[in-house]
This record gives structure tokens, sequence and C-alpha cells, in this order.
């Protein structure tokens, strides 16, 4: 579900009541983009009668239908004391302030950051009114970067203590001569902003949207260049206009769904659509056309080359590549790494490492790969070329009784079967092994993905051992047929 939950910004033109003086974005049957207008007049008919705020040297009016018209529903929620971006009536150029007065005629007193000689405060309407998100909650002890009194300059420092007059007091790591501390207004600091190359896809972060366009919106993460989320992933339903989810200020959490070749950073606001693209051309991985080659490659679990371009706590986004050189992303779930438990993927794989993985499963209508480092059947670990890899021992698995049913949980679900963890008895050994798809349960199945899902845990009964070959085969079902839980 997408990463926010404020109230749209603008109503479907059908559940609406439209008046004069009402004001929209209406679609222009000149180019059929839309645009600012006012309602000037109601036809009676179902039309409506709208002046365009800026007509250019086209026509200053049309009459346009409900399904040309998005009414504007304008922010006036506002209370003493929040932060806000508002329209100065002397220059018309946007500046911040704070709200320090409610006007009886609903207009709201700003009392401007900056007056820089002019009016301290304006009376001006919600209409050219933006409210602005700023973070006030610094605490004793964090690392920040803030307005330096003396030359206005962002220098380094630490947080000492929050001023009875909601200032904070910054303590400066070089003071170079000057105070060693300064009082500092919660506007003019920033936790220090975050490195490009420090970011790897599926990393989440609290933003703020700062700029709204028809294909997408820029939000600041917190990092030195801003991230943009492409319209197709504002929400798991199709968006077709923007503006219905997202406005200027709008707090939203995102995640890192793209770091791009040119240096451009792509966000979601999706977790489920982590590495599905969207914001155009020139990102380093995108879904493939045809899935088909790489589904060759889940039938015969051949190893595929492959670079680590994520690390998360469950799991490794990797890029594989063909030996046609075909690209394609998947994860690598954290169980999936290395023999046995794994705690921590970042202590068996980096970004840009090198490995091995063989392709466990696709599903093509979400566009996901399942991958693996480790070999069919065992509690190898096979990924990355690690040549020494130990062999679990199986032979105590010749010692269970078809009718003894272990615990097991779910590391993979190829379109084969599904790959389940178990204890090797008298052992604190972990070890896999497979369940086949015929195996799962009574009747037909068209997906194992359906069925079951990675980390679910389930019971098993060991149907075969080979001890040399490494491989152990697993069964959900009775003897009978049923399932364990109808016995």
């Amino acid at each position: 579900s997408p990463g926010f939950g404020l109230t749209t910004r603008f109503a479907v033109a059908t559940e609406v009541e439209y008046d004069v003086g009402d004001k929209v974005k209406a679609k222009s049957p000149e180019d059929e983009k839309w645009y600012p207008a006012k309602i000037e007049s109601d036809m009676g008919d179902g039309t409506y009668t709208i002046r365009w705020d800026d007509a250019a040297d086209g026509e200053e009016t049309n009459v346009l239908g409900r399904d040309n018209l998005k009414k504007v529903l304008i922010y006036r929620e506002y209370k003493v004391g929040d932060d806000c971006k508002g329209q100065s009536p002397d220059d018309e150029n946007w500046y911040p302030g704070v709200v320090s007065k409610i006007n009886k005629d609903g207009t709201f007193q700003v009392k401007w950051d900056n007056p820089d000689g002019g009016d301290e405060t304006n009376d001006i309407d919600a209409e050219v009114m933006r409210k602005v998100i700023v973070f006030k909650n610094y605490q004793k002890g964090d690392e920040v970067e803030a307005k330096y009194p003396d030359d206005g300059n962002m220098y380094s420092g630490k947080v000492m203590q929050k001023n009875k007059d909601g200032t904070f007091q910054v303590e400066w790591d070089d003071s170079d001569g000057g105070p060693k501390d300064s009082p500092i207004y919660y506007k003019d600091m920033r936790y220090p902003p975050i490195e490009v190359d420090t970011l790897a896809v599926g990393q989440k972060f609290k933003g703020t949207v700062m700029r709204v366009r028809d294909f997408g919106a820029f939000v600041d993460f917190g990092c030195k260049e801003q991230g943009m989320v492409h319209i197709s992933q504002i929400s798991d339903t199709r968006v077709e206009n923007i503006e219905e989810y997202l406005e200027e200020g709008q707090e939203v959490q995102v995640w890192i769904n793209m770091l791009r070749d040119d240096g451009k950073i792509s966000l979601t606001m999706v977790e489920s659509k982590i590495g599905k693209g969207g914001g155009g051309g020139g990102s380093r991985v995108s879904v493939p056309d045809s899935w088909e080659p790489f589904q060759a490659f889940v039938r015969s679990g051949e190893w595929v080359d492959g670079k680590v371009n994520g690390v998360l706590n469950f799991g490794a986004f990797v890029t594989i590549t063909l030996p046609d050189g075909k690209l394609a992303q998947g994860l690598c779930h954290v169980s999936q790494l290395q023999e046995g438990f794994c705690d921590n993927p970042s202590d068996v794989v980096e970004v840009g490492q090198a490995v091995k993985v063989r392709i466990m499963n696709i599903d093509e209508d979400r566009n996901k790969m399942s991958l693996s480092m480790k070999e069919a059947g065992s509690g190898g670990g096979g990924g990355g070329g690690r040549s020494n890899r130990v062999q679990v021992d199986l032979s105590p698995f010749e010692d269970v009784g078809p009718d003894e049913w272990l615990d097991g949980k779910i590391t993979s679900t190829p379109s084969f079967g599904a790959f389940v963890m178990v204890k090797v008895p008298g052992t604190e050994e972990m070890v896999e092994g497979l369940v086949h798809i015929t195996q799962i349960k009574e009747g037909f199945i068209e997906s194992v993905a359906d069925e079951l899902e990675v980390g679910q845990e389930v019971k098993v009964r060991v149907t075969g051992v080979d001890p040399g070959a490494g491989k152990l085969s697993l069964s959900m079902k009775s003897e009978s047929g049923g399932s364990y839980d109808e016995e």
C-alpha cells in the first residue's frame, strides 16, 4: 500500500458540485492538458464556462463538461504556529513564514521568516498558501548542519539542548575563533545530507514532496539529491491524476526503487514495487521484455552470473546476466544467501560483489524473480563461487519414520515445488529439502507461490534420502494422502 495517509487534494468530477467562483483544473480542448481555471458560469446543462488563469495566446474561456473538470480543494485547516509558504502581495513571489493569526474573514496572517525590509506580516488567503513540513524534534547529541549566525553559511555541529524559545543550542565542530555554540532556529538546521553512493535499492526513508508534476513528484528524503516518484510508483492502483494523491509539503514514506546510471534516484511509495522501474529510461535494470529466457534457467537449475546492487535486512537484490547478455533484477532472500541461518545479509554479501545464483521462481504477473546462492536440495552455499562448501550429512534422516512429522520453514518456492529448511535429527545443523509440487497437497496445484510463501512454517515428512548426492525429499502429505492438520 502507498506510504501516505492524507486526504486527496482533488475530488473526482462526478462526485462533486460545481459553483460559480470555484477553482478547478480543466482539460484544454486545444492540447488536452490540464491547466488552472475558475468557474465563471453554470450553463445549466451539465457544462460550465471556465476562465483560464493564464490563457496565453489561446481562448480566455471555454465551455467544458464535468469529465474535463477537477475541483481544487484548498487546504484551510491552518493553525497558529504552522510553517508555510505564502505568496507575498508585494511582488507575488513565494516566501517561507509562520501562521501568526487566523482572521475572521477566513484569511491568515503570515509572519515572514525574512521580511528583508518589507512588511513583517501580511494577511493572505489559503489559496496562495502551502503548508510546509519542517523537522523540529532534534535531540541532544544529534549531528547536524546549521546556519552560522555571523556569515549565514552552513557548518557542522552537535545539538547541546533545546532552548525555551524553541531554538536549539548548537556546538560548532570548528568555531574558528568565533563563539563555540549558538542558538539556532529549527528552520536553519538539518541533518547532514545522505551521500548518494551510500544508497541501496530497498532502503526506506521519510520524505517531503517538494514539487509535483504531471509525470511524478520530486521528494526530499535527506539526500544530497532529491528523488523522483514516478506516477506509476505512487499507488498499487493506476493513478490518472497525480494531484489527487500528492501536494507540495506533504510527508510521504518512500523506498529507493532504482539508482540510475545518470545519478538520478528513482523512488517508490509502494514497497512491493521496489526494483520495478518507473520514471523513464536510463535505469540500471529494467523489467525484461520477455521472461522466457530466464524461465529456461528455472527449469535447468543452472548457475548464472550476478552482481549485488542492494543489501537489505531481508536479503539482497542481484542483477543477473544471462549468457546472451539479457539482464534482470531479482531478490535473493536472506534464507538463500548461505547454508544455515543468516543473521545479517551484510555479513555475507556487499554491493558490487560478483556472485553465482540460481533462478528459483519467476512471478511474471508481478515481475518478481526469486534467486538462490545455494545448491538445490542441500544445505550448501553455492553462491558467489565458494569452493569451501561443507556438505551436510543427511544419513540421520534415514532413521526418521515415514509417519513422523518434522518442523520446517519455506525458503523458496520455485515452479516445481518448495524448498524447506529442517533440522538434522540429533544435531543443531539445518538442511534444505525439496517438497515436490505433487507433495504439497492432494489435487492439482497450478502455482506453488499461490499455496506457500517464503518464511512460512510447515510440517513435513521424509520420503527419500540420498546422502551421497546430498538430496532430501520431503512431503507435506500424510501417507494416506491427507495433510498434517487432517490427521
